[in-house]
This record gives structure tokens, sequence and C-alpha cells, in this order.
């Protein structure tokens, strides 16, 4: 690879199309000039490749589109490589940090550079600062000077090296360092022009392919195994779900909401060719014609109770992708009726949207089970990871399995295991076994057994402590992820599905639901605590905590004590440098016993003092689809105001 001569300034931008004057106060001292990062040409150099896969046809961005034998030539490393501009300065600028992991998809686009300076004009409250976390790449050997610092609402970063370095790597690993680790499946490789850079957002392993080809080789293999190609987003004929881009759950996501909202009803109206979102004649947030969403809007509208969404004749791509992007981010809606749209959202978002009542969004409780049923429906279908399965699985790829949750439950109470693995029984949405430690049991003497679950069956002697038993059990478990669960508490149906997804969008290493619901057995009450959720936070209930097995055995998994094995863990975890998310608690409810016999020893009136809202009996929350009884006659399920 040759270099060229070093110039002067180069600068591109992604974001700034409704707002370019903010472009130029974001990064003071640039002279210029400005191209938008997707229109940047792509270097295209070196002999011919044979058609990526087997010939097979990818036709469309859903997976149909054009002939592999069209998409031929490139290069790449190892091949004969165009010459590579240097520049003394390079300059990216993003509004908001999702259109920064939008430019990951193009960082092949960014020259090298002596100085790289990334800038990032706004960002939600709950944004870390980008500290890059580096890589295997040679450019930070060279790293001469960095300087990370607050420039309004935003973050600039400025790195100065002794040798050119690659300005692509150094914005992935700012993105990474931002994001964290996170489950996204760089395979199959994609092909895609800049333009369509938001069909694969993030992806660091994408192949930028020039307008009408060649694919460029990759190390002497093909470019991509699927190249995203079609009609232009906004003119396919709506069949079905989809047809526009997914959601970037990195960034659109449930992270911040807001469980008593202080502002009413916000309004979706026409602003120009792009949208607005007005209240009370203030507007809250400004939206492209495209009905891009970025984390940034989410997080100015969270605290708006609702959103009343109008039908857009003649644009029901442009409003799916706009409700897709709201509902994975747990804004309730209220929606006048679209066939058209409905029919590109897919009928469990179209339901779950048509259960959103005027009325209902008034109730705290009520809404955010309405908010939870919509986000649950709009990242499992149209975030990028599943709309990715959708698409490669439709062109005959090959794809890695789900993940797997192997779901530890240890007990000493022989009579609480057939209440235990019903909880368990019920799951969906999700590849698990169970493993089950018998604390003090013999597991001859115990009805251990399950027609629905792998069940594998741990002996331990009752001297051994709690955290001892627990570790032996997660030696023989086989799943990538490891799931604590208690004896004698509720679990919703999709109580595991749900901290998949809390995981999949937070990229925590750990996470967990709250112990919002309580049901307090000796005084026959059932209580919500006032506790924040889905957000980032150091403490989640112990019989909820769902931890990736690498960050498992990195800390050495439980510390051997007979209890507060859950605290600990959690306590290691975070001094690791790991991260910890809080989820919502309506999969999830907690029975306190007396404190006696309880590896937690926090009282019963300790409970009533957390609390806000209470009812007589054992009551469910719609969401927990009246969870398995054990010992009661009568179970209540609270429905909200009708």
């Amino acid at each position: 690879m040759s270099r060229a001569a070093a110039r002067s300034a180069w600068g591109a931008w992604v974001g700034f199309e409704s707002c370019p004057g903010l472009l130029d106060r974001l990064v003071e001292g640039f002279p210029g000039p400005w191209t938008p990062l997707a229109s940047v040409p792509v270097p295209v150099a070196g002999p011919a490749s044979e058609p990526p896969g087997d010939g097979s046809r990818a036709e469309g961005r859903q997976g149909p589109g054009v002939d592999a034998a069209e998409a031929r030539g490139g290069h790449g490393p190892g091949s004969e490589a165009a010459e590579v501009p240097v520049f003394g300065c390079v300059v990216l600028a993003a509004r908001t940090p999702a259109d920064l992991r939008l430019a990951v998809t193009l960082r092949g686009l960014v020259p090298m550079g002596r100085r790289i300076r990334v800038a990032v004009a706004e960002t939600p409250p709950w944004a870390s600062p980008p500290f890059p976390v580096t890589g295997q790449g040679d450019c930070w050997r060279h790293l001469a000077g960095l300087t990370i610092g607050r420039t309004g609402q935003g973050w600039h970063l400025d790195a100065l090296f002794d040798e050119p370095a690659a300005g692509g790597d150094v914005l992935a690993q700012v993105v990474h360092g931002l994001f964290g680790a996170r489950r996204h499946l760089a395979q199959p490789v994609a092909g895609l022009p800049p333009g369509d850079a938001a069909w694969r957002p993030g992806d660091a392993n994408a192949t930028l392919v020039p307008a009408g080809g060649p694919v460029p080789e990759r190390r002497d293999a093909p470019g991509c195994d699927l190249l995203l190609a079609g009609p232009p987003y906004g003119e396919a004929d709506v069949a079905g779900p989809g047809g526009f881009p997914p959601v970037d759950e990195a960034v659109v996501n449930p992270i911040g909401f807001r469980q008593h909202p202080s502002s009413p009803v916000a309004s979706l109206v026409a602003d120009g060719p792009g949208f607005a979102v007005v209240s009370g004649g203030e507007t809250l947030v400004r939206l492209p014609p495209g009905g891009e969403v970025t984390d940034v809007d989410v997080a100015r509208l969270r605290e708006t109770r609702a959103l009343a969404v109008p039908a857009l004749p003649g644009r029901p791509l442009v409003a799916a992708r706009l409700v897709a992007a709201l509902a994975a981010a747990g804004v309730p809606m209220l929606a006048e009726p679209d066939p058209a749209r409905d029919a590109a959202l897919g009928p469990d978002l179209a339901r779950a949207l048509a259960a959103v009542l005027g009325e209902e969004v008034q109730d705290d409780l009520r809404r955010e089970e309405l908010s939870i049923r919509l986000r649950r429906s709009a990242l499992r279908l149209h975030g990028s990871v599943p709309r990715w399965r959708e698409t490669a699985g439709a062109a005959g790829l090959p794809l890695p399995a789900e993940p797997s949750v192997s779901i530890l439950l240890c007990t000493r109470r022989p009579e609480m295991i057939p209440f235990a693995i019903r909880q368990m029984e019920r799951q969906r949405g999700v590849r698990a076994e169970l493993v089950i430690g018998l604390h003090g049991l013999s597991a001859r003497r115990t009805a251990v057994g399950s027609a629905l679950l792998p069940v594998t069956v741990v002996e331990a002697p009752a001297e051994l402590p709690f955290g001892a038993v627990l570790n032996r059990m997660a030696d023989l478990a086989g799943g990538s992820f490891l799931a604590k669960v208690d004896d004698d508490d509720w679990y919703g149906p999709d109580h595991l599905a749900d901290l998949l997804l809390a995981q999949l969008y937070s990229g925590a290493d750990l996470v967990g639901s709250a112990a919002e619901f309580v049901y307090l057995e000796p005084l026959d009450v059932t209580i919500r605590r006032r506790i924040g959720t889905e957000r980032f936070a150091p403490l989640v209930a112990g019989g909820t905590m769902l931890v990736r097995r690498s960050a498992f055995e990195a800390v050495g998994g439980f510390r051997p004590l007979p209890r507060t094995v859950d605290g600990q863990l959690l306590q290691a975890v975070e001094a690791a440098g790991g991260r910890i998310y809080r989820t919502h608690g309506f999969g999830y409810v907690l029975r306190r016993r007396s404190a006696h016999g309880h590896t937690w020893r926090q009282p019963v009136q300790s409970f009533l003092a957390s609390s806000h809202e209470q009812w007589r009996g054992l009551v469910f929350n719609e969401l927990m689809e009246a969870a398995v009884p054990h010992g009661r006659a009568e179970v209540r399920t609270w429905a909200g105001p009708r």
C-alpha cells in the first residue's frame, strides 16, 4: 500500500442534515471543507474477484437482490491497493452517538492522518465519555497525545500521532469505548453501498461497495457473503414486515425510561419535509424526512407521557421506521389507524400499538406495561441483530445459534422444587437448560425432573457454602449466559427473554431486574417499591441476575460464602471494570417470608417503608400472566383502569 504526500485537512460529518449551522460551531478552528461521510467515494483498485458465496441470488435488503455474478472485483488486504491519502488533520463530526455508530459502518472512507479528531455535538444523559478501547491496531503505539473534553452538550476527542494513523480504526475504537462489547452479527459479511449504511449500523466488519460495483476483495477472499442492494428506501412495495432500515438497538432502546413522566401527551406533526414533536406550543424534537430517530431524540421525549402519531398517507415505510424506533425506545404511542404502515411493522407490533389507549397511559403502571409490550415487539422484530438473522437466513446462509441460558436453581427446600421448575418451564423465546443444586438433599429422594427443559442435578453437602455450590453448578452448565433464580419467587414467561434483550441493547456484562414487586407473605400484601429501572446501576435483584459466562469466569465466579453471594458477585463485576444494567421488574415478584432462614436478612418492615403502592393479597401485573401460584387459593391480576 502506498501513501500520497500529506495534505492539510480533511473533514466529514454524519447527521447534520437538518442543522448545518451546528456543524461549524462544533469543531472550532477547522477550515473545511466539510463532506457528508456517506458521499466520500469508495476506493477501488486491484484485480477482479470471484462472485461472493456460491453464486446464489441475494436480492434486496431483506435477503433476495442482485446476482452475485454482477458483484466482482475490488481490492483488500493482500491485493494490489490504491494509494492511501494522508492528511495532517482528519476530523469526523457526528450530531449524536447514534450517528457516530452509523459512521463505524463507513470507517473505510475515513483516511489516515497524524491528527484525528472525533466530535459529537450532543449526547443523552446516560452516555459515557468517548474513551477509546484500543485493539491490536498499530496506531496507538504511535500515540503522542490524547485530549477528551466537553463541548457544550457533547464531547470532543483529539488524538495526535507520531506516524499517520488510520482514522477509521480510531473511530471504531472510540465507538467501542462508548458502547462496550455487545452481541453483533458481523458474519456473514455484508456488502453495501455507503448510502445504505443504516441497514448495518455499527458494523465495522461490513464491506463498502461502490455504486454499481465491483465488490472489493478481502484478503484473497470474496468481499462479502451477501450484497445488500435493492430498490431505494421508500419506493419498495409494502408486502410485509420490513422494507425500512432496522433499529440500531445499541442507541435506540429503553435506557432512560421514565416511570413517572411529568409532561402530557405530545403530538407528532409535519415540519417542512420532516417531522416535529410538539407539546404545549414547544417543539421537543425535530426529525428528518426519512424518519430517523436518534438516542438524543429519545432522551428529549422521556418526560412525555405518550406521543400521538397521525397516519402518514403515501409514506408507509417512513411512518413504520419512525414508529418502530419509538416503540423500541419504549415511548407509548396513540397511533391513528394506518393499514399500510402496520403491514410494514408486522402483526405483533401492530397489535401492541393498537392496544395503547388514551385513558390507560394516564396510569403510570399500565403505561409501563404497554411500553414493555411495544419495546419487546419492536426490538425482537426490527432490531439490527434479528433483522440480519432474517436477511441472511432468507439468503440461505448459515447462522450461529442464538445464545443459550443455563438457569442455576439452588435449593434446600424439596417442597419448592416442583413450583420452581414450573416457573422455568414456562419461559419462552429463549434456549435454556436447568441446573438444579440440591444443597444438603439427596437426588434419590427428590423429584427434580422436567418434561420441557434439559436438567442437570448437582448434589452438595449441607456444610458446603452456598457460593461454592453455585460454582459447582456453573462448572457443569453449558450456556453462554448464566441466570440465577430463587426457588420461591414468581417469574413471568418473558423473564429470561427480557433479560437477554436488555443485555443486547445495553451491552452490559451482568443484567438483572429490579425487585419492584414484593409479596409480603406474613402480611398478605403485595407492594411496589420505588426503584429506578432501565439504567446502569450497581444493584439488581439477586434472583434475577443474568451474567455473561466470560464475565463470570473473569471474576472467579461466586465467593464461597454462606450468604450475600449475589452482592459479592455484583461488586466483583464492577471492580473488574464490567457494567451492570437494571431492567424493568414487571416479570418478577419477590416473595418475602420472615427474615429467618433467608440468606438475605432484610426484615419485612423495611419493604413497607420503601413502597409507594400496595394491594391486599398476592397481586400480579398483566405481564406476569398469572404466574404459577403456590400454596394460595386466590391470585388476582392488577389490570389497571378500564
